[in-house]
């Protein structure tokens, strides 16, 4: 029994819920919180140098072309005068970054590769059309008989598989599953992007938060250097205890200006993160007044059975050990036979065909010709090299087995680390919060003593410090709140593990 070729199937979808809004869900959990603030964002070469074979500037016309012909290429760019928070940052993100566009081609090439394979199911028609000179010759008694003359032929050939037990089938089947570890990969290159934009955000407002911080040490270090050079100047300070109060007031102000160098190098790094140039002015939101998650919402079991269920690069892994079985059963297939239908038709002319011995007259002549054939073709022995190909593709199942279970373990593993460094996030967010308000009773405490004359300059200037540290730490507990619940998040898959 014959197998009729199967009709063209829809392509499946790669019209499933867009990637990009599996990264925004990403991302809104992890705009719950944020830390303060709005801000707006030389040697000569070797003469030995050989110059580059593609210049920037080349680089950069030939995109501009690239562009030009292909709309869609163009990335966005921020809007000036609009403030972003963590989500609008995010979609920014996927819509700049030059990685989400590699994995989207990347998408479109696998649903180009399915059309590709299916195609086997249809027959091929061709056009054929050649032209010739000939020269024959036919022994005959105590002579030959040789003509020549001039021939062509036009028509069209038919070629249609009809049964081959499996390949072409194995073939679509792999690169339908290769197109789902495409979009599976596009999905979690976008939250790989809102993971990376989400951390980076964290970094930059914690270190605005610092720098904030660091002003308000150096304006306590200025009051108290101020305290003591008025008690000196009425004899109730020595010179040692001024200098002591300037230095602190020095250490306070390179701490400042340390700070504000970090946020340029963050500045930096979520810029790049986002695809955009550092030199871009960005705005963004400040996000200091809400609330930070005190608890989590569910137990890393139940977080690990989510995401071994979901997790975009865990699916796609799998999708792949599919394709490696089809694979395997396309090369098992390769042992059987293949029947077909071949078949041509067309227009056949000779002319001007002269024989010797010479007869009265040239021949010439045009006629309509085809034929159909039914062909079974079967390979009987190649040296072992279907066998051979069998062997490598159940060696490449296998491997992939192994990759699967491997991914499975290495995020267990990140999603109880994720979970534990959560869970410590939020007690050391609680013992910060405590020593901030105890950091700052026992300096305001200390310096109103030390106005009255109760305590000494080495008192007063160690709470200036332990205050510091305080503020420091406070924010170092939030950002690293911050931070460990977007990792969960993120080793989750997309699952929104704090409330």
């Amino acid at each position: 029994m014959v197998n009729a070729p199967r009709p063209h199937q829809p392509r499946r979808a790669w019209l499933r819920p867009s990637p990009r809004v599996a990264a925004l869900a990403l991302a809104l959990p992890l705009a719950a919180c944020a830390p303060p603030a709005t801000l707006r964002s030389e040697a000569a070469p070797a003469a030995s140098t050989p110059p580059p074979s593609v210049s920037w500037a080349e680089y950069r016309e030939a995109k501009a072309a690239t562009s030009a012909m292909v709309p869609d290429v163009e990335a966005a760019t921020p809007k000036p005068g609009q403030s972003y928070d963590l989500p609008a940052l995010v979609d920014l993100a996927l819509q700049t970054h030059p990685e989400t566009r590699q994995s989207w081609a990347e998408a479109k090439a696998a649903a180009a590769r399915v059309d590709k394979q299916r195609s086997a199911w249809y027959p091929m028609l061709t056009a054929l059309a050649f032209g010739q000179y000939f020269k024959t010759s036919i022994p005959i008694p105590e002579s030959a008989l040789v003509s020549h003359g001039y021939g062509s032929f036009a028509g069209l050939e038919l070629a249609w598989t009809l049964f081959d037990f499996g390949r072409r089938e194995a073939l679509v089947d792999a690169s339908l599953q290769r197109l789902d570890a495409a979009q599976f990969a596009l999905t979690r290159k976008h939250q790989q992007i809102a993971y990376r934009v989400a951390t980076s955000f964290f970094s930059y407002q914690a270190m605005l938060a610092k720098v904030n911080a660091a002003q308000q040490t150096f304006a306590a270090a200025e009051t108290n250097a101020a305290a003591v050079k008025a008690k000196l100047q009425r004899g109730f300070a020595t010179r040692p205890d001024l200098l002591l109060a300037i230095q602190e007031q020095a250490k306070a102000n390179y701490d400042l200006q340390d700070a504000r160098g970090s946020v340029t190098q963050i500045r930096a790094e979520l810029a790049a993160n986002i695809g955009i140039s550092p030199a871009q002015t960005i705005q963004m939101t400040d996000l200091s007044q809400v609330a930070l998650p005190d608890k989590l919402a569910a137990s890393v079991e139940n977080i690990v059975d989510d995401a071994l269920a979901q997790r975009p690069d865990l699916m796609a892994q799998l999708a792949e050990l599919r394709a490696r079985e089809a694979e395997v059963k396309k090369a098992r297939a390769e042992f059987w036979p293949k029947l077909s239908v071949k078949g041509n038709v067309g227009n056949q002319y000779w002319g001007d065909v002269h024989t010797r011995p010479a007869s009265r007259q040239n021949y010439a002549a045009d006629d309509l010709v085809g034929s159909a054939m039914l062909n079974l073709e079967w390979k009987l022995f190649d040296g072992f090299e279907r066998s051979s190909a069998v062997r490598e593709a159940e060696a490449k199942q296998q491997a992939s087995q192994a990759e699967v279970e491997s991914l499975r373990l290495a995020i267990m593993r990140d999603i109880w680390q994720a979970y534990a460094d959560t869970k410590t996030a939020l007690e050391k967010r609680e013992f910060a919060l405590a020593l901030l308000r105890a950091a700052e009773e026992s300096f305001a405490a200390t310096q109103e003593s030390y106005n009255h004359g109760f305590s000494t300059v080495i008192e007063l200037l160690s709470a200036q410090k332990d205050l510091a540290r305080a503020r420091y730490t406070e924010i170092d507990s939030r950002a690293g709140l911050l931070k460990s619940a977007a990792a969960l998040v993120y080793a989750a898959g997309g699952r929104n593990a704090g409330e």
